[in-house]
Order: C-alpha cells, then structure tokens, then sequence
C-alpha cells in the first residue's frame, strides 16, 4: 500500500494505523524532502516522470495543498486535481485495486443550515478554488473508477484538528485565537461548528481500505458541535476565557473592509467573508450518517478528548503555562 502526502499531518498518522493493522506500508515523500526510517518512496504528484511506484493494490491518496498555504489558483488545481489524475494513473500501471481520497467538505460548498446539514446526495457548489479543485478531483475518479471497474472511496472530511495540524490551518486558528483571547461569538453561538479529530478521519480511512467497495463518496464528520460548545470545551481546557461577544453587524463591517484590503495584506485577513459566513450560520453543517451505516464508522475519539490532548501537548493549559513550559 501507498500513501501519498505519506509525511504530513494526515499521512503519518495514516501510515502509522495502517501499520499496526499489519498491512506493509510505504510513503510517499516529495524529492528533497528530509524523511528517513519508515519505507518510503519519492515522487512529485505533479510531475508523472518523478513517480515511480513498486507494485501496489492500494494507494491512499492523502497528498493534496490547502488554501491556507496560500497557493495560486493554477497551483491548487496542478496539485489537487492534475496531480490526483497523475497518482491514479500511474497506480493502475502498478496493479492498483483500491484508491482511496481524501477530498474535503469545501467540495461541496458552504449550503449547510442548522436544521438541515449537507450529504452526499447535494449538489456540489463549492465556492472558492480549493474546492473547485478537489470537486474536479472527484468527478475525475468517480468516471475513472467506474470505467476501470475499481474501487474508489472519497472522504470528505470536515476541519480537521490534533497534534500536528498546520499552524495555518483552519483547526489551529480556533485554537490559537481561543488562546489570544480574540475568538469572536456572535449571540449565543447556537451554530453547527464542525471539528474533527485526526484520528476520527484516520478511522474513516482505515474502514475506506478495509470495507469499501465501489464507487463511493463519503462525508467525515463528529457532533454535530454548536460553536459555544467547541468554545467551551476549548475554553475550559485552557483554563481560560478565550472568546469576545461581537455584534453580528460589526463583524460583517470588519470582514468587508478586510476584504478591500487585502490585496496590500502580506498574509490572510484575520476575518474574511467566509469566516464571518462560518461564525455565523451553519454554512458547514454535514451529514456523516452514511459512512456509518455502510461501513461502520464512528468516532473513536470525543471532542473532549481530542481537545484535551490537543490542548495539553501544545502546552497551553493552565497548568503547563503557570508550569513554564510555553
């Protein structure tokens, strides 16, 4: 089995269950990149030259580039969506059986409501780049999979936190912003706030290689959390308060002018349109009940602990920060 982005956040922590699982695992690592220890490979998912890959009936295909690295948007599609076409092709050169992908939520788009969340059954209309692009990632594997009479499971995956997470992540900025003090909480905060622990998305993956057939699309998710409980949880492992009541309109105020100026900014806008979309209304609200009807996924990890670990291994509890260990 291969794993692609077999070194980052997500792939270790993928590489590593599988392996305990007692399948034999290699990874794949980017050319230069300082990896040592575990079998590995190395290829560039965007250049097909760069890949070549020992026989293999399974590739977990968890390489990909956030919007939070702040790409180009010719660059979030050579890596999302050409790059995924390159990996899967060369995989069926390898004897590849099974392709499992790690897509997002944002494939979708943000048409969650409160009382009605997202399935796989909605119509994708994903509203910036990097779900254009794994949508077109998907379509691509959906008529790859079904024309090559291959499995091909995708996981759609909510935000995504723990140990590890990118400090530009979406998961990290609800913890540091908590941490800072600035989390703004609109009204009661009576909104569905997904988060989803690394190791619950490892789960999903782990029944993707071990009980998916077809050609399938699943969301990934937990809760559903409203965000007072996220903040809350967050709140009390901290040991403090972390979040700032905001009037509605004045953060739309503060997001509209950080739009204007955001072309002289040197990095993202603390409050965007799609954050304030997203503190405000359950724009993200996702149905995860299929996966765990059809494969038998349920999470493995609560919120309270996953916060916990997440919390205490940073070091920003209460105890840790008097402790002097920050």
């Amino acid at each position: 089995m291969i794993v692609t982005g077999g070194f980052g956040f997500l792939g270790r922590k993928v590489s590593s269950r599988l392996r305990e699982e007692g399948f034999r695992v290699i990874q794949m690592a980017l050319p230069g990149e300082d990896v040592q220890g575990q079998d590995h490979i190395r290829g560039d998912i965007t250049d097909p030259s760069s890949l070549d890959l020992p026989p293999t009936d399974i590739i977990v295909h968890c390489a990909g580039i956030l919007e939070s690295s702040h790409p180009t948007d010719q660059m979030m599609y050579k890596v999302n969506h050409e790059g995924t076409m390159n990996i899967y092709g060369k995989g069926l050169e390898a004897g590849m059986k099974k392709f499992v992908m790690i897509s997002t939520v944002s494939a979708i788009g943000p048409q969650g409501t409160f009382e009605s969340p997202m399935t796989e059954e909605t119509e994708p209309r994903p509203d910036d780049t990097y779900g254009r692009s794994k949508l077109r990632a998907e379509q691509f594997l959906v008529k790859r999979g079904e024309e090559d009479v291959i499995d091909v499971i995708i996981l759609r995956p909510t935000v995504l936190y723990g140990v590890g997470m990118n400090i530009h992540s979406s998961g990290m900025k609800t913890f540091t912003s908590l941490r800072k003090g600035i989390m703004p909480l609109v009204g009661e905060g009576r909104i569905i706030f997904n988060m989803l622990h690394v190791d619950n998305l490892v789960q999903a993956i782990f029944l993707s290689v071990t009980r998916g057939k077809g050609v399938m699309i699943f969301n990934v998710s937990e809760g559903p959390y409203t965000l007072k409980e996220v903040i809350s949880t967050i709140e009390k492992e901290m040991g403090k308060k972390g979040h700032r009541r905001v009037p509605k309109a004045a953060l739309y105020l503060a997001a509209r002018a950080f739009q204007v100026m955001s072309p002289f900014l040197k990095g993202p806008p603390p409050v965007s349109m799609a954050k304030y979309r997203g503190l405000t209304s359950s724009i993200w609200h996702l149905n995860s009940s299929r996966i765990r009807r059809e494969l038998g996924y349920e999470p493995v990890v609560s919120l309270q602990d996953g916060v916990r670990t997440t919390v205490r291994e940073y070091g920003w509890g209460k105890r840790e920060e008097q402790g002097g260990d920050e």
